[in-house]
């Protein structure tokens, strides 16, 4: 086992079974050492690979009662997206994780852990279609006149590709006004990732008064296409129906490109369901080196821990068939 404070060099030097998928991921971790440092280590264990970084967590953010803020070591990825921030056995990993020192949180596991809970579940788009008219005709009537309502208001709206140079103050106090709304944050970018990140953006404005509405930033990873952030303010909810419009042009997008799947992230979860992604768990883990927090640690998680969302959408016509 060893630890490296930095992908830079040591990335190269790795042969691992998960080398490629990781490999991939290197350009964020490197960026966010740069733009969003919190203590970032990654651990070789075989060959077993841990991502890992230091955060306070309100570990209570799934229940509507007091917070409980405290200074954690996350295992994931030091930015709130889906992945998990593993790679390897899931039972080595906790074991691996027990040993080290004070509270720990996995988070986003693929896989549940004895002992655990669930995390926040992402939504997943599963792409069978070849254009984005063949999506909206497959929609059951009363989905289809709901997303149809939304796109009367691309007549009010220019929606456009923009490059990063372009990514400015407007968008990014768009992206405040999210992270401010949001009920369970981790951490709040600066800037300079949307700014450096090479990802696709898309922005909306409306096109009598040229006023920026909102954005989404994507990013492509063989066949899947990740929605990472985006922003636009409470208020344009109603006045251009911009959330829906933005689930929809990235439907659009993925459908254009052909990807296999969308992986819309997590929340809005009636939203993304009714647009027709499916619902898909994710695990946590929590342990503190201390046996007598962990004996309370454990009792508490699975009763503190993520409910999933209750209700069946059936979205799509092929599914009254079956």
């Amino acid at each position: 086992m060893y630890t490296i404070k930095s992908l830079t060099e040591e990335i190269n030097k790795l042969h691992l079974p998960y080398n490629k998928e990781f490999k991939e991921l290197t350009p964020l971790l490197k960026l966010l050492e740069k733009v969003n440092p919190c203590s970032q280590e990654y651990e070789l264990i075989d060959n077993n690979i841990i991502i890992s970084y230091k955060l306070k967590l309100n570990l209570l953010n799934f229940k509507n009662i007091f917070p409980l803020i405290i200074y954690v070591q996350i295992i994931g990825l030091p930015v709130s997206v889906c992945l998990q921030g593993y790679y390897g056995d899931s039972e080595l990993i906790k074991k691996a994780i027990n040993q080290r020192k004070g509270l720990k949180v996995i988070l986003n596991s693929d896989s549940p852990f004895k002992g655990g809970g669930k995390t926040l579940s992402t939504f997943v788009f599963n792409n069978r279609f070849s254009t984005f008219n063949e999506y909206l005709n497959s929609l059951r009537s009363s989905y289809r006149r709901r997303i149809n309502k939304a796109l009367k208001y691309r007549d009010k709206l220019i929606i456009r590709n923009f490059s990063n140079k372009e990514f400015n103050d407007e968008h990014y106090i768009l992206y405040l006004s999210i992270m401010d709304r949001t009920e369970n944050p981790l951490e709040t970018l600066p800037i300079e990732f949307f700014r450096e990140y090479k990802a696709e953006l898309y922005e909306f404005i409306d096109k009598d008064t040229n006023e920026l509405i909102g954005f989404v930033q994507l990013k492509t990873l063989k066949n899947k296409l990740y929605f990472l952030f985006g922003g636009f303010k409470k208020e344009d909810v109603n006045k251009y129906d911009i959330y829906y419009n933005m689930l929809l042009k990235i439907i659009e997008t993925g459908i254009k490109k052909q990807v296999e799947e969308i992986e819309f992230g997590q929340t809005a979860e009636e939203s993304k369901l009714k647009i027709g992604c499916r619902e898909n768990y994710k695990y946590l883990y929590v342990h503190h080196s201390n046996p007598l927090l962990n004996f309370f640690i454990q009792k508490l998680v699975p009763i503190f821990t993520y409910k999933t969302y209750p209700v069946k959408h059936h979205v799509f016509k092929a599914e009254d068939k079956k």
